[in-house]
Protein backbone atom coordinates (compact mmCIF):
# COMPACT_ATOMS: atom_id res chain seq x y z
CA UNK A 1 0.00 0.00 0.00
CA UNK A 2 1.45 3.60 -0.96
CA UNK A 3 1.92 5.65 2.03
CA UNK A 4 -0.44 8.54 1.91
CA UNK A 5 0.44 12.13 3.07
CA UNK A 6 0.09 12.63 6.91
CA UNK A 7 -2.71 15.35 6.45
CA UNK A 8 -4.82 13.01 3.67
CA UNK A 9 -4.57 10.74 7.32
CA UNK A 10 -4.57 12.81 10.64
CA UNK A 11 -7.40 15.09 9.40
CA UNK A 12 -8.65 17.25 13.19
CA UNK A 13 -9.96 20.40 11.66
CA UNK A 14 -11.24 18.54 8.26
CA UNK A 15 -14.75 19.55 7.86
CA UNK A 16 -16.02 16.88 5.27
CA UNK A 17 -16.37 13.30 6.95
CA UNK A 18 -13.21 11.46 6.20
CA UNK A 19 -14.39 7.91 5.52
CA UNK A 20 -10.69 6.40 6.04
CA UNK A 21 -10.87 7.54 9.90
CA UNK A 22 -13.98 7.64 10.77
CA UNK A 23 -14.82 5.99 13.85
CA UNK A 24 -18.52 4.32 14.06
CA UNK A 25 -20.50 4.56 17.02
CA UNK A 26 -23.27 2.56 16.26
CA UNK A 27 -26.05 3.21 18.76
CA UNK A 28 -25.87 6.85 18.63
CA UNK A 29 -25.95 6.36 14.64
CA UNK A 30 -29.23 4.29 15.27
CA UNK A 31 -30.33 7.24 17.33
CA UNK A 32 -29.51 9.73 15.24
CA UNK A 33 -31.58 8.09 11.68
CA UNK A 34 -34.26 6.64 13.91
CA UNK A 35 -35.17 10.34 15.18
CA UNK A 36 -34.46 11.39 11.90
CA UNK A 37 -37.26 9.44 10.54
CA UNK A 38 -39.87 10.91 13.25
CA UNK A 39 -41.94 14.06 12.53
CA UNK A 40 -40.26 15.93 14.50
CA UNK A 41 -36.67 18.43 14.88
CA UNK A 42 -33.40 16.66 16.29
CA UNK A 43 -31.01 18.00 19.45
CA UNK A 44 -27.33 16.73 18.92
CA UNK A 45 -25.33 18.06 21.65
CA UNK A 46 -21.62 17.45 23.22
CA UNK A 47 -17.92 19.45 23.73
CA UNK A 48 -16.52 20.60 21.09
CA UNK A 49 -14.45 18.43 19.29
CA UNK A 50 -15.91 15.02 19.60
CA UNK A 51 -16.86 14.34 16.47
CA UNK A 52 -20.72 15.88 16.29
CA UNK A 53 -19.99 17.13 12.48
CA UNK A 54 -18.78 14.20 11.29
CA UNK A 55 -21.25 12.08 13.12
CA UNK A 56 -24.49 13.60 12.13
CA UNK A 57 -22.95 14.19 8.13
CA UNK A 58 -21.70 10.35 8.19
CA UNK A 59 -25.55 9.52 8.94
CA UNK A 60 -27.04 12.05 6.71
CA UNK A 61 -24.96 11.16 3.97
CA UNK A 62 -24.98 7.35 4.40
CA UNK A 63 -29.52 7.13 4.05
CA UNK A 64 -29.20 9.63 1.24
CA UNK A 65 -30.83 12.61 3.53
CA UNK A 66 -30.89 16.28 1.56
CA UNK A 67 -29.30 18.49 3.71
CA UNK A 68 -28.03 21.84 4.09
CA UNK A 69 -25.69 23.63 7.18
CA UNK A 70 -26.63 26.67 8.66
CA UNK A 71 -24.48 28.75 11.14
CA UNK A 72 -25.64 29.92 14.22
CA UNK A 73 -22.49 32.15 14.46
CA UNK A 74 -23.15 34.17 11.01
CA UNK A 75 -27.40 33.97 12.71
CA UNK A 76 -25.77 36.03 15.64
CA UNK A 77 -23.83 38.33 13.24
CA UNK A 78 -27.05 38.87 10.87
CA UNK A 79 -29.69 39.17 14.27
CA UNK A 80 -31.67 36.90 12.68
CA UNK A 81 -32.06 32.76 12.35
CA UNK A 82 -33.93 33.54 8.94
CA UNK A 83 -32.12 35.97 7.60
CA UNK A 84 -29.01 33.12 7.37
CA UNK A 85 -31.37 30.07 6.42
CA UNK A 86 -32.69 32.44 3.57
CA UNK A 87 -28.75 33.67 2.23
CA UNK A 88 -27.84 29.37 2.46
CA UNK A 89 -30.76 28.55 0.68
CA UNK A 90 -31.23 31.47 -1.98
CA UNK A 91 -28.87 32.08 -4.44
CA UNK A 92 -27.49 35.59 -4.27
CA UNK A 93 -28.58 37.85 -6.51
CA UNK A 94 -31.85 36.37 -7.51
CA UNK A 95 -34.31 38.45 -9.05
CA UNK A 96 -37.19 39.51 -7.13
CA UNK A 97 -40.53 40.98 -8.60
CA UNK A 98 -41.82 43.70 -5.98
CA UNK A 99 -44.66 45.13 -8.26
CA UNK A 100 -45.81 46.27 -11.66
CA UNK A 101 -47.60 49.42 -13.29
CA UNK A 102 -50.45 49.77 -14.87
CA UNK A 103 -50.70 52.47 -17.19
CA UNK A 104 -54.36 54.08 -18.33
CA UNK A 105 -55.20 56.19 -20.86
CA UNK A 106 -58.47 57.79 -20.81
CA UNK A 107 -60.09 60.19 -23.40
CA UNK A 108 -61.64 63.32 -22.56
CA UNK A 109 -64.20 65.45 -24.79
CA UNK A 110 -64.48 68.70 -24.19
CA UNK A 111 -66.34 71.53 -25.38
CA UNK A 112 -62.99 73.30 -26.54
CA UNK A 113 -60.66 70.61 -26.42
CA UNK A 114 -60.21 66.60 -27.40
CA UNK A 115 -57.21 64.53 -25.98
CA UNK A 116 -55.99 61.76 -23.17
CA UNK A 117 -55.43 61.70 -20.10
CA UNK A 118 -52.58 58.94 -18.37
CA UNK A 119 -52.36 57.40 -14.94
CA UNK A 120 -50.38 55.51 -13.49
CA UNK A 121 -51.05 52.76 -10.25
CA UNK A 122 -48.68 50.89 -9.30
CA UNK A 123 -49.66 47.76 -8.06
CA UNK A 124 -47.85 45.61 -4.64
CA UNK A 125 -47.31 41.69 -5.81
CA UNK A 126 -47.70 39.78 -2.41
CA UNK A 127 -44.72 38.52 -1.50
CA UNK A 128 -43.51 35.11 0.01
CA UNK A 129 -42.43 35.11 3.75
CA UNK A 130 -38.70 34.71 3.36
CA UNK A 131 -38.54 31.81 5.72
CA UNK A 132 -41.44 29.88 3.80
CA UNK A 133 -39.39 30.87 0.68
CA UNK A 134 -36.45 28.57 2.36
CA UNK A 135 -38.56 25.89 3.50
CA UNK A 136 -39.90 26.06 -0.29
CA UNK A 137 -36.78 25.93 -2.13
CA UNK A 138 -35.11 22.86 0.20
CA UNK A 139 -38.62 21.18 -0.27
CA UNK A 140 -38.87 21.06 -3.86
CA UNK A 141 -34.79 20.66 -4.62
CA UNK A 142 -35.30 17.24 -2.15
CA UNK A 143 -37.49 16.23 -4.82
CA UNK A 144 -40.47 14.51 -2.12
CA UNK A 145 -38.12 13.53 0.80
CA UNK A 146 -37.92 14.82 3.58
CA UNK A 147 -34.78 17.31 4.14
CA UNK A 148 -32.55 18.28 7.27
CA UNK A 149 -32.03 22.15 7.91
CA UNK A 150 -28.97 21.43 10.33
CA UNK A 151 -28.41 25.03 12.49
CA UNK A 152 -24.38 24.20 13.95
CA UNK A 153 -22.97 26.40 16.40
CA UNK A 154 -25.97 26.58 18.60
CA UNK A 155 -24.18 27.94 21.55
CA UNK A 156 -23.42 31.33 19.66
CA UNK A 157 -27.12 32.39 19.51
CA UNK A 158 -28.12 31.10 23.86
CA UNK A 159 -26.87 34.31 24.71
CA UNK A 160 -29.78 36.38 23.31
CA UNK A 161 -33.54 36.30 24.06
CA UNK A 162 -34.79 37.68 20.33
CA UNK A 163 -32.59 34.50 18.47
CA UNK A 164 -33.90 32.07 20.92
CA UNK A 165 -37.84 33.28 20.58
CA UNK A 166 -37.47 33.26 17.01
CA UNK A 167 -36.02 29.86 17.03
CA UNK A 168 -38.86 28.86 19.24
CA UNK A 169 -41.46 30.16 16.73
CA UNK A 170 -39.84 28.71 14.09
CA UNK A 171 -39.68 24.81 15.57
CA UNK A 172 -42.94 25.35 16.46
CA UNK A 173 -44.04 25.90 13.00
CA UNK A 174 -43.47 22.18 12.13
CA UNK A 175 -47.67 21.51 12.43
CA UNK A 176 -48.13 24.66 10.33
CA UNK A 177 -49.46 23.02 7.14
CA UNK A 178 -48.02 26.25 4.81
CA UNK A 179 -44.45 25.11 6.16
CA UNK A 180 -45.03 21.40 6.98
CA UNK A 181 -45.93 20.59 2.90
CA UNK A 182 -42.33 20.91 2.29
CA UNK A 183 -41.34 18.17 5.09
CA UNK A 184 -38.34 19.79 6.21
CA UNK A 185 -36.73 19.64 10.10
CA UNK A 186 -34.24 20.98 12.12
CA UNK A 187 -31.10 19.78 13.46
CA UNK A 188 -30.10 21.49 16.15
CA UNK A 189 -26.43 20.98 16.92
CA UNK A 190 -23.98 22.83 19.84
CA UNK A 191 -21.71 22.44 22.39
CA UNK A 192 -24.31 22.69 26.03
CA UNK A 193 -25.81 20.27 28.28
CA UNK A 194 -29.44 20.20 28.48
CA UNK A 195 -30.37 22.80 25.96
CA UNK A 196 -33.97 22.63 27.02
CA UNK A 197 -32.84 25.35 29.31
CA UNK A 198 -32.37 28.04 27.06
CA UNK A 199 -35.67 27.95 25.95
CA UNK A 200 -37.24 28.57 29.20
CA UNK A 201 -37.38 31.85 29.05
CA UNK A 202 -39.59 32.34 26.20
CA UNK A 203 -43.41 31.63 26.40
CA UNK A 204 -43.46 28.25 23.86
CA UNK A 205 -41.44 26.06 26.35
CA UNK A 206 -44.42 22.95 26.05
CA UNK A 207 -44.50 23.13 22.29
CA UNK A 208 -40.83 23.61 21.67
CA UNK A 209 -40.03 20.30 23.99
CA UNK A 210 -43.03 18.45 22.45
CA UNK A 211 -41.26 18.82 19.23
CA UNK A 212 -37.24 18.33 19.71
CA UNK A 213 -36.05 15.09 20.00
CA UNK A 214 -32.90 15.26 21.84
CA UNK A 215 -30.51 12.04 21.67
CA UNK A 216 -27.72 10.69 23.72
CA UNK A 217 -24.41 13.33 24.41
CA UNK A 218 -21.89 12.60 22.05
CA UNK A 219 -19.23 12.60 24.21
CA UNK A 220 -15.23 11.48 24.11
CA UNK A 221 -13.76 8.27 22.06
CA UNK A 222 -13.23 5.40 24.58
CA UNK A 223 -9.93 3.57 24.92
CA UNK A 224 -11.10 0.98 22.25
CA UNK A 225 -12.29 3.56 19.69
CA UNK A 226 -8.79 5.73 20.40
CA UNK A 227 -6.79 2.73 19.70
CA UNK A 228 -8.80 2.06 16.47
CA UNK A 229 -8.20 5.17 15.04
CA UNK A 230 -4.53 5.33 15.93
CA UNK A 231 -3.85 2.09 14.17
CA UNK A 232 -5.74 2.32 11.30
CA UNK A 233 -3.98 5.97 10.07
CA UNK A 234 -0.78 4.26 10.85
CA UNK A 235 -1.35 1.84 8.20
CA UNK A 236 -2.03 4.43 6.27
CA UNK A 237 1.02 5.94 6.69
CA UNK A 238 2.82 2.01 6.05
CA UNK A 239 4.01 2.56 9.63
CA UNK A 240 3.19 -0.91 11.61
CA UNK A 241 2.32 -0.18 15.56
CA UNK A 242 1.28 -3.23 17.33
CA UNK A 243 1.05 -5.33 19.86
CA UNK A 244 2.25 -3.94 23.14
CA UNK A 245 3.63 -0.81 21.71
CA UNK A 246 0.30 -0.11 20.48
CA UNK A 247 -2.01 -0.17 23.53
CA UNK A 248 0.55 1.44 25.46
CA UNK A 249 0.05 4.46 23.11
CA UNK A 250 -3.60 4.03 22.90
CA UNK A 251 -3.37 4.64 26.42
CA UNK A 252 -0.99 7.33 26.43
CA UNK A 253 -3.23 9.61 23.89
CA UNK A 254 -6.56 8.53 25.40
CA UNK A 255 -5.35 9.77 28.77
CA UNK A 256 -3.71 13.00 27.68
CA UNK A 257 -6.25 13.84 25.09
CA UNK A 258 -9.16 12.87 27.32
CA UNK A 259 -10.52 11.01 23.76
CA UNK A 260 -11.30 14.64 22.47
CA UNK A 261 -12.12 12.96 18.80
CA UNK A 262 -9.97 16.16 17.13
CA UNK A 263 -7.20 16.53 20.21
CA UNK A 264 -6.88 12.64 19.18
CA UNK A 265 -6.21 13.35 15.71
CA UNK A 266 -3.94 16.34 16.37
CA UNK A 267 -1.79 14.61 18.58
CA UNK A 268 -1.04 11.63 15.99
CA UNK A 269 -0.79 14.27 13.77
CA UNK A 270 2.74 15.40 15.50
CA UNK A 271 3.44 11.98 16.35
CA UNK A 272 3.68 11.17 12.77
CA UNK A 273 5.75 14.13 11.61
CA UNK A 274 8.57 12.72 14.25
CA UNK A 275 8.11 9.37 12.70
CA UNK A 276 8.35 10.81 9.29
CA UNK A 277 11.49 12.27 10.81
CA UNK A 278 12.70 8.98 11.95
CA UNK A 279 12.69 7.50 8.75
CA UNK A 280 9.27 5.81 9.33
CA UNK A 281 10.25 4.28 12.09
CA UNK A 282 7.86 3.91 15.48
CA UNK A 283 9.47 4.07 18.80
CA UNK A 284 8.49 5.12 22.07
CA UNK A 285 10.59 7.70 22.28
CA UNK A 286 8.96 9.65 19.96
CA UNK A 287 5.79 10.40 22.17
CA UNK A 288 7.54 12.92 24.50
CA UNK A 289 8.27 14.87 21.53
CA UNK A 290 5.54 14.48 20.16
CA UNK A 291 3.64 15.49 23.57
CA UNK A 292 6.14 18.76 24.01
CA UNK A 293 4.85 20.03 19.97
CA UNK A 294 1.32 19.03 20.50
CA UNK A 295 1.09 21.09 23.98
CA UNK A 296 3.08 23.85 22.17
CA UNK A 297 0.44 24.21 19.65
CA UNK A 298 -2.05 25.61 21.62
CA UNK A 299 -0.47 26.72 25.17
CA UNK A 300 -1.00 30.05 24.80
CA UNK A 301 -4.90 30.26 24.72
CA UNK A 302 -3.92 27.63 27.39
CA UNK A 303 -2.11 29.64 29.63
CA UNK A 304 -4.38 32.51 29.31
CA UNK A 305 -7.53 30.23 30.36
CA UNK A 306 -5.64 29.09 33.22
CA UNK A 307 -4.19 32.65 34.38
CA UNK A 308 -7.57 34.16 33.89
CA UNK A 309 -9.20 31.39 36.77
CA UNK A 310 -6.07 31.32 39.52
CA UNK A 311 -6.69 33.36 42.06
CA UNK A 312 -2.92 35.67 42.14
CA UNK A 313 -3.57 38.10 44.95
CA UNK A 314 -3.05 34.97 47.13
CA UNK A 315 -5.90 34.44 49.73
CA UNK A 316 -4.95 32.34 53.20
CA UNK A 317 -5.96 29.34 51.33
CA UNK A 318 -6.67 29.81 47.88
CA UNK A 319 -8.58 27.25 47.62
CA UNK A 320 -9.77 27.86 44.10
CA UNK A 321 -6.07 27.20 42.61
CA UNK A 322 -5.71 24.12 45.23
CA UNK A 323 -8.77 22.75 42.92
CA UNK A 324 -7.17 24.03 39.55
CA UNK A 325 -3.64 22.52 40.74
CA UNK A 326 -5.41 18.98 41.54
CA UNK A 327 -7.30 18.59 38.43
CA UNK A 328 -4.49 18.92 36.76
CA UNK A 329 -3.65 15.50 38.67
CA UNK A 330 -6.53 13.94 37.65
CA UNK A 331 -6.21 10.86 35.54
CA UNK A 332 -10.32 10.37 34.68
CA UNK A 333 -12.47 12.18 32.19
CA UNK A 334 -14.57 12.76 34.61
CA UNK A 335 -14.71 13.53 37.95
CA UNK A 336 -17.03 14.87 41.02
CA UNK A 337 -16.65 17.42 43.96
CA UNK A 338 -15.84 14.59 46.16
CA UNK A 339 -12.65 13.30 44.16
CA UNK A 340 -11.42 16.99 44.17
CA UNK A 341 -12.00 17.18 47.55
CA UNK A 342 -10.35 13.73 48.57
CA UNK A 343 -7.12 15.42 46.44
CA UNK A 344 -6.89 18.14 48.05
CA UNK A 345 -6.63 16.45 51.07
CA UNK A 346 -4.13 14.67 50.02
CA UNK A 347 -1.95 17.48 48.95
CA UNK A 348 -3.04 19.82 51.13
CA UNK A 349 -3.46 18.89 54.54
CA UNK A 350 -2.68 21.95 56.40
CA UNK A 351 -5.35 23.60 54.82
CA UNK A 352 -7.91 21.61 55.53
CA UNK A 353 -10.98 22.98 57.52
CA UNK A 354 -13.37 21.34 59.78
CA UNK A 355 -16.71 23.17 57.71
CA UNK A 356 -17.06 22.40 53.91
CA UNK A 357 -14.50 23.40 51.87
CA UNK A 358 -16.92 25.16 49.01
CA UNK A 359 -15.61 22.86 46.75
CA UNK A 360 -19.20 22.49 44.82
CA UNK A 361 -19.12 26.05 44.55
CA UNK A 362 -15.54 26.71 43.01
CA UNK A 363 -16.10 23.88 39.90
CA UNK A 364 -19.23 25.53 39.16
CA UNK A 365 -16.98 28.63 39.10
CA UNK A 366 -14.60 27.63 36.93
CA UNK A 367 -17.70 26.57 33.96
CA UNK A 368 -18.34 30.28 33.54
CA UNK A 369 -16.34 33.14 32.18
CA UNK A 370 -15.08 33.55 28.68
CA UNK A 371 -12.89 30.69 28.95
CA UNK A 372 -14.16 27.69 31.09
CA UNK A 373 -11.76 24.93 32.23
CA UNK A 374 -14.56 23.06 33.25
CA UNK A 375 -17.92 21.88 32.14
CA UNK A 376 -20.73 20.45 34.07
CA UNK A 377 -23.12 17.42 33.22
CA UNK A 378 -26.15 18.32 35.89
CA UNK A 379 -27.93 14.82 35.01
CA UNK A 380 -25.28 12.24 36.73
CA UNK A 381 -23.49 15.61 39.57
CA UNK A 382 -19.84 15.24 37.14
CA UNK A 383 -17.76 17.78 35.59
CA UNK A 384 -15.04 17.50 33.12
CA UNK A 385 -12.37 19.47 31.63
CA UNK A 386 -13.46 21.41 28.31
CA UNK A 387 -10.18 20.84 26.50
CA UNK A 388 -7.23 18.39 27.54
CA UNK A 389 -4.37 20.68 26.99
CA UNK A 390 -5.81 22.83 29.93
CA UNK A 391 -4.92 19.96 31.91
CA UNK A 392 -1.54 19.18 30.24
CA UNK A 393 -0.98 23.14 30.43
CA UNK A 394 -1.72 23.02 33.87
CA UNK A 395 0.60 20.35 34.54
CA UNK A 396 3.80 22.65 33.37
CA UNK A 397 2.74 25.65 34.63
CA UNK A 398 1.43 25.01 38.54
CA UNK A 399 3.76 23.55 40.96
CA UNK A 400 3.27 23.38 44.73
CA UNK A 401 6.11 25.52 46.83
CA UNK A 402 8.23 23.76 49.40
CA UNK A 403 8.34 26.13 51.66
CA UNK A 404 4.66 28.12 51.51
CA UNK A 405 2.83 24.83 50.37
CA UNK A 406 0.46 27.00 48.25
CA UNK A 407 -0.10 26.97 44.61
CA UNK A 408 2.10 28.44 42.53
CA UNK A 409 2.36 29.48 38.67
CA UNK A 410 5.31 29.96 36.96
CA UNK A 411 5.49 32.90 34.38
CA UNK A 412 5.39 31.36 31.29
CA UNK A 413 5.35 33.02 27.62
CA UNK A 414 5.12 31.63 24.23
Amino acid sequence: MDRKEITDVFTPRRGEVNPDMYVHRPKLEKQLLRSFNRFCHTLVYGESGNGKSWLFKKVLEENKIPYVIANGGNSSRLKSITAELYSCLIAPGTIKKLGFTEEKTAELNAVVAKGTLKHNGQYEISQEEPLLTAFRVLGESAKGKRSIIVIDNLEFIFSSKDLMDELANILILLDDQRYAQYEVNFLLVGTPLNVMKYFRETKNIESVSNRLDEISKISSLDSGQTMELISRGFKQLSVEIEGRDLMYLANYIWNVTLGIAQRVQEFCEFLAYEVEDNSWVYNKELIKQASHNWLLNGLQHSYQAIESHFNSKGTTVARKNQVIYCLSQLKTHQFDTNQIDAAIRKSFPDTIPKTNMGIYRILIELTKGPTPLLCSNSTINKFSVVDPKYIMCARVVLLICPVKKNVQRKNFLV
